[in-house]
């Protein structure tokens, strides 16, 4: 098929082939249709080879990726050349049809996926069995009646739910309006290859996307389109300005992946970017794109990575897997409540009614069990961690409490339910609200709150704190046992209990305040003695609702990468030298639900 990206015209030839038509007065739409016509082509179909619908995409409520390596080193400069087009198919052509998105993301970003883990060759990516089909995610689509557009969303939420079949089972061709429907074989090819999650991406940063690239993943991204990019071809350096934009609507809007760098190509560094209108486009279906041009706000404007299921970090997150068989330790979370703030009735405090009064304040009811047989002493320097997160930026989070289990401080059997700040963000290297130390050991089927505060504290700690008054959209609160991963356990699956709505999603928040008052009853009802390697009642919130959302693990490492970078620290220490958290920390009590 013909299409713009073959036109090799000059400002000239435009105006002489409009002067011979007999237009004076041109709009953009003119200009295109009298070149198309000069040169034998539908210009009805002369901008149908990009149809990514911007529009549509709600990147609000999108999970943006936690990327370990750039809270590691906030100033990561890259490797300097980078292709990973290796594991790439051959460059596709998408034809005259609005199927960008998916052949960005199915075609290229899902076989570059499926080749990686299977250490797939140059060669035998030629053959179509590896491949994925676009034309599948677009029969595949519910309410589809043409070719003419998608968006990420939708097409990366089908990949991960039902999959996508290869380019062998469903080739691209006969492609009609897109209106069928995949048979059954299909469909069953499809399951084959479903992914495990896709992550939103920081486009505005070279680094960032470097990063990417460094660790072995390219990224599916939307951009706007000039006639610079339409026109280019072999000749054409790279790209590094757009002057002139005779498209408009989601025609002007096209989705490719970048798939390299090199630092050394002009004057600020180049990305590769693998496009989908066949080899006659650009260096062979290729181009380079200037790193300040690509991430400045005039090119792309939104990218996404995707994980397969071998992508780290490889904790399971509905199995309940036993990883160390041969351990006598496995610390569950078994019970978590977020209620009012805690105040006896008899109460003549003025600080008490006060914290009473305002629904900022909560208590939190929690215990963690220790199901193993064996028992955990205090020089494993383990801690429990309560905190919350933003549904779809979890780089957007606080430590709410942290109750820390070390001989690091006092003697055998001693507790502090209020450690001085300062000396435990020296320890620890962490914000919150609070901190307890606890220099106990918590034998084999026993409950933290009973090793620290005896067998009167069996209905669990009794903990209060703030939450802060700029606090809005959705969040989970996640009650986490051994939050630095400092135990050698059976199972690390167990680790999590969280709180949620009464539909089993995150909690709404406006100026701090919750009105998901009933939280889910599985996280309310307590465990009294769970056995080894049983699951806490609620220790994900990846489910059928949301596939898509953090799974406990990447939450694990984010916070483990952020305490060994020292991130955690300097928070905290801003936040202690304010005036809201110096107040806070004042008031802030730990004790125990006497039973």
């Amino acid at each position: 098929m013909k299409k713009t990206t073959v036109l090799k015209a000059g400002t000239l030839a435009l105006f002489v082939a409009a002067a011979a038509s007999g237009i004076t007065s041109c709009t953009a739409d003119d200009i295109i249709n009298v070149l198309a016509t000069a040169l034998g082509m539908d210009s009805t179909n002369i901008d149908q080879h990009t149809g990514y619908d911007w529009e549509e995409e709600d990147t609000e409520h999108l999970e943006d990726d936690i990327n370990i390596l750039n809270i590691v080193d906030d100033d990561y400069e890259g490797q300097g050349y980078v292709d990973l087009t290796n594991y790439l198919p051959p460059i596709g052509d998408q034809g005259q049809y609005g199927t960008c998105v998916a052949w960005a993301s199915a075609y290229n970003a899902r076989t570059f996926l499926f080749a990686r883990e299977n250490g797939y060759t140059k060669s035998q990516l030629a053959d179509k069995s590896k491949h994925f089909s676009p034309k599948y995610i677009f029969y595949a689509l519910s309410n589809r009646s043409s070719c003419d557009g998608s968006y990420f969303e939708e097409v990366l939420d089908l990949i991960q739910k039902e999959g996508v079949a290869t380019m062998q089972s469903m080739p691209y061709e006969s492609m009609g309006n897109c209106s069928g429907d995949p048979s059954s074989s299909q469909r069953s090819n499809a399951a084959n290859y479903k992914i495990k999650s896709y992550r939103e991406i920081d486009i505005t940063k070279p680094s960032n996307i470097k990063a990417y690239l460094d660790q072995g993943r390219v990224i599916v991204f939307g951009a706007q389109l000039g006639d610079e990019f339409m026109l280019a071809d072999r000749d054409f350096s790279y790209l590094y300005e757009q002057t002139s934009f005779n498209y408009s609507g989601m025609h002007a809007n096209h989705a490719m992946v970048i798939a390299g760098y090199d630092d050394n190509k002009g004057p600020h560094g180049c990305f590769l970017v693998v496009n989908s209108w066949g080899e006659s486009w650009g260096n062979k279906g290729y181009i380079w794109v200037d790193q300040e041009y690509m991430c400045g706000g005039k090119f792309a404007f939104c990218g996404f990575v995707l994980n397969g299921f071998n992508e780290a970090p490889a904790i399971s997150t509905t199995t309940n897997e036993v990883v160390n068989p041969i351990s006598g330790i496995d610390v569950i979370p078994t019970d978590l409540s977020y209620d009012d703030y805690e105040v006896d009735e008899s109460e003549t405090d003025p600080d008490e009614i006060e914290n009473a009064e305002d629904p900022l304040w909560r208590t939190c009811y929690y215990d963690v069990f220790n199901a193993g047989s064996s028992s955990i002493p205090a020089s494993s320097d383990w801690a429990i961690c309560l905190l919350y997160y933003d549904a779809y930026n979890a780089n957007n989070y606080d430590v709410l409490l942290a109750d820390y289990y070390s001989d690091d401080n006092g003697d055998p059997g001693e507790v502090e339910p209020l450690w001085d700040p300062s000396d435990a963000r020296r320890t620890l290297g962490l914000k919150a609200q609070a901190y307890s130390w606890n220099h106990v050991n918590v034998g084999g089927g026993k409950s933290v709150a009973t090793a620290v505060f005896g067998d009167d504290a069996e209905d669990g700690f009794a903990w209060s704190f703030k939450m802060p008054s700029d606090l809005n959209g959705d969040y989970y609160i996640v009650l986490v046992a051994d939050a630095f991963n400092s135990l050698e356990e059976s199972n690390k699956d167990n680790n999590y209990l969280y709180l949620t709505n009464t539909k089993g999603g995150p909690l709404h928040f406006v100026n701090g305040v919750s009105n998901d008052a009933t939280v889910s009853l599985k996280a309310k009802a307590k465990m009294m003695r769970p056995k080894q390697n049983d699951p806490s009642p609620c220790q994900t919130m990846v489910n059928e609702n949301n596939l898509n959302t953090y799974t406990p693990a990447e939450i694990s490492a984010m916070i483990n990468a952020e305490k060994e970078s020292g991130r955690l620290k300097t928070k905290a220490l801003k936040w202690a030298k304010s005036a809201e958290g110096q107040a806070v920390m004042a008031k802030a009590k730990r004790g125990y639900k006497a039973k």
